[in-house]
């Protein structure tokens, strides 16, 4: 029995990775905290909830994610992004506890014309990029063996705000959309992200 635990359950990929863990018959537990459960910026709640659930995987899907907003607040970013990844990777490194971060392809200059590849270097041109570098660093770091990194792109999911939900939203009434012609990605559904890290 493997018992999950997943941080920022609430979130677009949080509720499509917990609905997916509870409905599987595998005899898995799993423990689902929100934000307002587990702020993983807080040592003592990181330690405290580890202890108390004894996850044998977690899964974090807690992030700052406002890229935009990550520019003008990049030191609130890296605490999400960085530093409390670290103080989690940390925490499971010292249990035995595998950990899965979530990431992005913005840890990319964002200049190729075909798909990176995993291997590639990292070289983020955003404070949103570079906060979520230095939580995967952080993961790998502590995790050699045992912390594994999921880069991810444009998620959307049936719950929660996102580009697609945006764009249908605005196309609705009806009437000429303005946005940006300069970036290139893939929408990612939630439910596929859920699937490949279970």
């Amino acid at each position: 029995m493997t018992r999950w635990l997943v941080t920022g359950a609430a979130g677009m990929l949080g509720q499509d990775l917990t609905a997916l863990l509870a409905a599987t018959e595998d005899g898995e537990q799993l423990t689902p905290l929100t934000r307002a459960e587990l702020d993983i910026t807080d040592p003592a709640a990181v330690q405290a909830a580890l202890d108390k659930h004894q996850p044998d995987v977690v899964v974090n899907c807690a992030a700052w994610t406002a890229v935009d907003d990550a520019e003008a607040q990049e030191e609130a970013a890296i605490q999400v992004n960085g530093t409390a990844v670290a103080l989690l990777a940390g925490a499971c490194a010292d249990r035995d506890v595998t950990l899965v971060q979530v990431s992005t392809d913005y840890v990319f200059d964002g200049t190729a014309r075909e798909p990176y590849q995993e291997d590639h270097p990292p070289a983020p041109r955003t404070a949103y990029g570079r906060t979520k570098l230095a939580g995967e660093r952080a993961v790998l770091a502590a995790l050699p063996g045992t912390g594994y990194v999921v880069r991810t792109a444009w998620l959307y999911g049936a719950q929660g705000k996102s580009f697609v939900a945006t764009m249908l939203g605005r196309a609705r009434p009806a009437r000429p959309v303005g946005v940006v012609d300069d970036q290139r990605g893939q929408p990612t559904w939630t439910a596929d992200v859920a699937r490949q890290i279970r």
